[in-house]
């Protein structure tokens, strides 16, 4: 059981990984409730608001469905995506989809715990695909995945998009 398990959370990581896209859709999405300055990553609450005439949907995909931190590297000068977990699709409502209905707004969850070296009591921003670790003090932004179709277990959404947040910075 739980092998098979573990074949179904890596099987849809491949899938949604390779879906994705980064041109931009028709959709018209804007950010709100952003500060430009925050003392902690649990003070982030942002939400998106459709402006757009048409539905979004988010990923019902574990943990695809929420916003991921980037962080800039100012020694490189470009923006670095924190560690991310594995596609898994045992989820409450599975086939469910999230949906953002046109001129509506949604809250969404910044999952940044998954970018950190401690959930309870974060020190470093950890780099996705590295054992780079950086000061939580720094330069972020957030982005979402998103389709314009059904996005659950049983329906692949087609071409998924990202939309990012502004800069702000957290202290610590």
């Amino acid at each position: 059981m739980t092998k098979r398990l573990l074949s179904l959370c890596v099987f849809i990581s491949l899938i949604t990984v390779q879906a994705q896209v980064v041109s931009p859709s028709s959709a018209k999405l804007n950010w709100k409730n952003v500060s430009s300055h925050y003392t902690g990553f649990s003070q982030i609450k942002p939400s998106l608001v459709n402006e757009g005439e048409e539905s979004i949907f988010l990923s019902r995909i574990w943990p695809h469905g929420y916003a991921q931190l980037m962080r800039f590297n100012d020694k490189t000068e470009s923006w670095e995506l924190g560690n991310w977990g594995i596609g898994c699709g045992t989820v409450n409502n599975a086939t469910v989809p999230i949906e953002i209905k046109s001129k509506t707004e949604q809250v969404v969850s910044v999952y940044w715990q998954l970018s950190t070296d401690d959930w309870d009591n974060p020190k470093h921003f950890m780099v996705e695909g590295s054992l780079e670790r950086r000061p939580i003090r720094g330069k972020y932004k957030f982005f979402l995945r998103y389709s314009l179709k059904p996005w659950t277990l049983a329906h692949r959404p087609g071409p998924i998009y990202t939309i990012e947040s502004q800069e702000f910075y957290v202290e610590k």
